[in-house]
């Protein structure tokens, strides 16, 4: 549900989608393992997990308990200033805690954060909202007055409810820090925050030494945050076929989720992506010339041919007749239209037996019809 209309509660639910499944055995280095066993470890990361997705569920509940912006689904569109900050805002809360936890160290058994370092790193808004907020989840904070981390020189954190968390936050954020965002000079982008192993509580983070990461850094970028095997399987399939045909891939940032996106030969637009919206895998297709997949689609199952027979309304481009990326074809006995501003004009759930039917389809359709 999303609480009284609010914008920035349906995308806490989105980026709450967004974190990454735990899968029953965890892979953990020995980096990770100095000073706590295995199963304290594990059962501690997992105990973080659920704490992350409780937050998130409840910034779709009382955005106004962490201090978001309250701006209401019918009074803003989607290109406006407030919608995309209601876009971004439900991150606040974590880039907060990843700052808090990457500029600490323990002193004995005291973690303490520098705070002049955190608001020199932190763009998080209202972070006396959110500093309040984590306290209702079992942290305890020492050296600031009213939530303010302007009070004091130095901020002390405890979970007196299983102090192995705080390592655990202090050990993911180090090396995320060190790995990912080394050399980063926005870490707030929408690519580096979907990338982020402790924004996204990737289990992978623990896998290798402290000083190496390399996940999110292929197709496993989208495929990391689906929740359906039967969706990595499609996603690790086509990656690999496309890329055996000598395409180029790169990551895209769109707003709905992360995406991979691959350019045949020396296209300079993509030609295939796979992208989370919203959570939902989709595959979009730069079909250029739709009229020269029509013959073929006798050839493919329905699921394919309704993506012909869906129509777009239209986009700002189409009504200021200035679009010229849209796709116009006639399909039975019907002139349909594909906006293609925003992206690849057709999209489509994609099931992995179906792939011969998209490479296909690009084929036909990937020449304009004045190439022809």
């Amino acid at each position: 549900m999303i609480r009284d209309g609010y914008l920035v509660s349906k995308w806490a639910l989105v980026r709450r989608n967004e974190l990454v499944d735990i899968p029953e055995k965890l892979e953990i280095h020995p980096d990770f393992l100095q000073q706590i066993s295995h199963a304290e470890f594990e059962s501690a990361f997992r105990e973080i997990g659920a704490m992350f997705r409780q937050m998130y569920a409840d910034m779709a509940d009382t955005p106004q308990r962490f201090g978001l912006p309250l701006y209401k689904v019918d009074e803003y569109d989607y290109f406006s200033n407030q919608a995309r900050e209601a876009r971004s805002a439900p991150w606040n809360l974590f880039h907060l805690m990843f700052c808090l936890f990457a500029c600490g160290d323990f002193k004995e058994s005291v973690f303490i954060t520098d705070t002049a370092e955190v608001r020199k790193r932190n763009k998080a808004k209202k972070t006396n909202y959110l500093l309040e907020a984590m306290c209702d989840y079992g942290f305890v904070f020492d050296g600031m007055k009213k939530y303010s981390l302007s009070s004091g020189d130095y901020l002390e954190i405890d979970y007196p409810d299983n102090r192995n968390i705080i390592g655990i936050l202090s050990a993911v954020a180090k090396k995320v820090n060190n790995t990912q965002l080394k050399d980063v000079k926005n870490c707030y982008s929408n690519s580096i925050t979907f990338s982020n192993a402790f924004i996204a509580w990737n289990y992978k983070v623990l896998a290798e030494d402290l000083n190496t990461c390399s996940l999110a850094e292929g197709c496993d970028y989208v495929a990391d945050k689906m929740h359906d095997e039967a969706d990595r399987e499609v996603i690790f399939a086509l990656d690999e076929i496309l890329m055996k045909r000598g395409c180029t891939r790169k990551k895209g940032d769109s707003n709905e989720g992360p995406s991979v996106r691959y350019y045949d030969k020396k296209s300079s637009v993509y030609d295939y992506a796979l992208t989370s919206d919203a959570g939902k895998l989709y595959l979009e297709l730069r079909i250029r010339n739709a009229e020269k997949c029509l013959a073929y689609l006798r050839e493919c199952p329905e699921r394919i041919a309704e993506i012909f027979r869906h129509s777009d309304t239209g986009c700002r481009n189409r009504v200021n007749g200035s679009c010229r990326s849209g796709v116009k074809y006639v399909f039975e006995k019907e002139e349909k239209w594909h906006c293609g501003c925003c992206g690849a004009p057709f999209k489509i759930h994609p099931i992995k037996e179906d792939i011969p039917h998209y490479l296909k389809l690009w084929e036909l359709g990937s020449k304009k019809p004045s190439e022809c």
